[in-house]
């Protein structure tokens, strides 16, 4: 199902515990550089925690999140933002919240790394297409059966949007920015960042 694009959208990056932080800069930083090259704010955004604590990225660099995701509303797309050990940094607070944005409040939903995990736990990838970290892959699909794990190094599906580790949320946000915005931006971006190519989906 798509969704009208607003002039700016406010994306919230919610930080799991031992997140992957080239993952989180990877999908930051195209936002950053659409906001510089277009010269107006398309995108402003926010790293939440659950609970407003810090949280420690998986190469044990500390991150102090901008916000208590409990406080906040109004968003239009929540990334999930996992990392290692996903499984156990998922609580039932964490199901329960991802489960009342997507009810209420969020057009959107996204994740990257493993991040596509809690989602699904939280049945909110039922019936969707999914990336995920490759390391997760198999384990994803045979624990949740509804949802549709792909070996896509990104997946957009609706308002669904996931990728799998390492650089790939780069792509993934290229192509978003490129389908809110137009190519010609998201080439641009490409160009600021050195970056040769965009990958496609598969």
């Amino acid at each position: 199902m798509e969704t009208e694009v607003p002039v700016c959208q406010t994306i919230g990056f919610l930080l799991l515990d031992q997140f992957t932080l080239i993952s989180l800069s990877c999908a930051v930083e195209p936002l950053r550089m659409a906001n510089q090259l277009a010269g107006e704010e398309l995108y402003r955004w926010q790293t939440l925690s659950l609970d407003g604590q810090p949280v420690w990225a998986s190469d044990g660099v500390s991150v102090t999140p901008d916000a208590c995701a409990q406080d906040q509303r109004g968003f239009d797309a929540v990334i999930v933002c996992g990392g290692v050990g996903i499984q156990q940094a998922i609580s039932p607070a964490l199901i329960a919240w991802l489960r009342s944005q997507a009810r209420l409040y969020c057009k959107r939903l996204g994740a990257i790394c493993t991040g596509s995990w809690a989602l699904a736990q939280a049945g909110l990838l039922d019936g969707f297409q999914c990336s995920v970290h490759w390391e997760l892959m198999a384990s994803m699909q045979e624990a949740f059966t509804r949802v549709k794990v792909s070996s896509s190094v990104f997946t957009l599906d609706g308002n669904r949007f996931t990728s799998s580790g390492g650089t790939a949320p780069l792509d993934m946000m290229l192509h978003l920015i490129g389908r809110d915005h137009g190519h010609t931006l998201s080439a641009a971006i490409s160009q600021m960042f050195v970056y040769e190519r965009i990958r496609n989906e598969r």
